[in-house]
Order: C-alpha cells, then sequence, then structure tokens
C-alpha cells in the first residue's frame, strides 16, 4: 500500500490575523486530508505536532513513505508595509517526482484560491526536508497568516482544501479520490425541479451547472447550510436544505 507522511510544519503556536492559531488551522485540513487518502487506499499517517521541522525527513526515511507533505502558512518579511499573499508550492529540483506532484498541487488549489495568480510553483533545494528525504517531498505554503483573505481563506475553507490536495495526491499515485463520506447517499430534491450548483458557499457565487431533481450526488463536506459535492466530475456547493439524504 503506497504510503504518505503528512506534516503541519508551522509554528503551531503561532496566530493568524484572524486570532486562529496555526496548529489549528493546519491540523484541521490535514486531518481531513489523511481521510480522504485512507479510503482511497492510501496509507496516510500525520506527524506528531511536538515533533521539530529538521525531523521529518528523518522520520520519513525511517517509516520509508512513498511521500513526504509538508504544510504550513506563510508570514510577510518584517518591515513589509502590506502583508503579502500567495500560495508558494515548493519542490525539490532534482526531483522530477516532486516537481509532477507541485505542477497537479498548482491545478487543484488555482481554482479555489482567493488570488489564482497568486499561487505558484517554486524550487527550493535548501529546506531541510527535501535536503534529507530519500522519497519525494513538497511543501505547501498555503498562504500568508498575516493577509485578511488568505486567514480567512485558510480557517473557512477547510474541506474544498483539503479536497483539491487529495485530488492532486491521489492522481499523482494514480489512484481514484474517494470520499470519506461516499457511504452518504444525496439527491436533488427542488421544489422548482433544478438546484444551481455554485464554486462557493454564497448565493450569488458563479452557477457551475443547474441540477434535475432526482440527480444522485456524492457528498464531500458540510459547511454550514451549503453542502460540497462532486457530479459528473465537477465539484461545487448547493443548498443542503434541497438534498434528500439517507
Amino acid at each position: 500500500m503506497p504510503s504518505v507522511l503528512l506534516s503541519a510544519c508551522g509554528v503551531e503556536v503561532a496566530e493568524h490575523c484572524n486570532g486562529a492559531k496555526e496548529g489549528a488551522v493546519m491540523s484541521a485540513i490535514l486531518g481531513l486530508l489523511q481521510d480522504y487518502l485512507q479510503v482511497s487506499g492510501l496509507k496516510a499517517t500525520m506527524r506528531p505536532p511536538e515533533v521539530p521541522s529538521p525531523m521529518v525527513a528523518s522520520i520519513a526515511n525511517r517509516q520509508h513513505v512513498d511521500l513526504l507533505f509538508c504544510m504550513r502558512s506563510n508570514v510577510s518579511p518584517g518591515g513589509t508595509r502590506r502583508p503579502q499573499q500567495g500560495c508558494d508550492i515548493c519542490y525539490h529540483p532534482a526531483s522530477e517526482k516532486s516537481r509532477h506532484l507541485a505542477d497537479l498541487l498548482l491545478e487543484a488549489i488555482r481554482p479555489i484560491a482567493v488570488d489564482p495568480e497568486r499561487v505558484r510553483t517554486m524550487p527550493s533545494p535548501q529546506l531541510p526536508d527535501f535536503r534529507m528525504a530519500k522519497c519525494p517531498a513538497v511543501q505547501l505554503r498555503l498562504g500568508f497568516r498575516d493577509h485578511p483573505d488568505d486567514a480567512q481563506w485558510m480557517l473557512q475553507r477547510t474541506g474544498v482544501i483539503a479536497h483539491a490536495i487529495a485530488r492532486a495526491t491521489t492522481s499523482w499515485f494514480d489512484v481514484p479520490c474517494k470520499s470519506p463520506f461516499s457511504d452518504i447517499q444525496a439527491t436533488v430534491n427542488a421544489p422548482g425541479g433544478t438546484l444551481a450548483l455554485r464554486c462557493s458557499p454564497q448565493a450569488e457565487a458563479e452557477l457551475l451547472r443547474p441540477l434535475q431533481s432526482g440527480t444522485r450526488l456524492t457528498l464531500l463536506h458540510r459547511e454550514g447550510e451549503w453542502q460540497y459535492v462532486e457530479f459528473d466530475g465537477v465539484c461545487g456547493y448547493v443548498l443542503r436544505k434541497f438534498l434528500q439524504i439517507k
């Protein structure tokens, strides 16, 4: 069974500008990512929070994992007038497999990012995880914790982010991405005959497609009154009250 080591490599007690704690935000995303990967047939384990980041590669080597995936938020350099924004996907330039996963993550994260143009891949050979790890490794710097939009995105879009990362990772392993909630069946039951599938959980968000009553959906996760679903390869949000869930 292919294996992945997940690591929240930021400063656990660091505070985001919206008051959220770095450790709690990263652990929430990685915990849901772990669920997605495990039901998809991958062995996914999380690094204990108390383990220092430089030791992660040693743990990955000891466990003989097939992939080391690290995630953290970023912070603007001191003296910056305005906080920076964006998502950096770092990989070792000597590893084609790492670069390939970085490209897959780029494709998966750009459509859900606050600013798609600020999502980029970058070679980072000096990271300790890359210098020591014997397996392919990537580090995802998900957003800037001192930027209000980035901080809120990381806090409120936990499920969407985890699902996007899961789709990229399972594609890299060439296995189907399954949902940990797929045993719950849902059917569209809209009074007007159709239900809007939208790109984000807001009534004014872009319409992806109308769904006819009777359409069966794959449930991914819930965000308040909205349900994140997948239909015919397209992921989006529908109002949960118009679903018949068994």
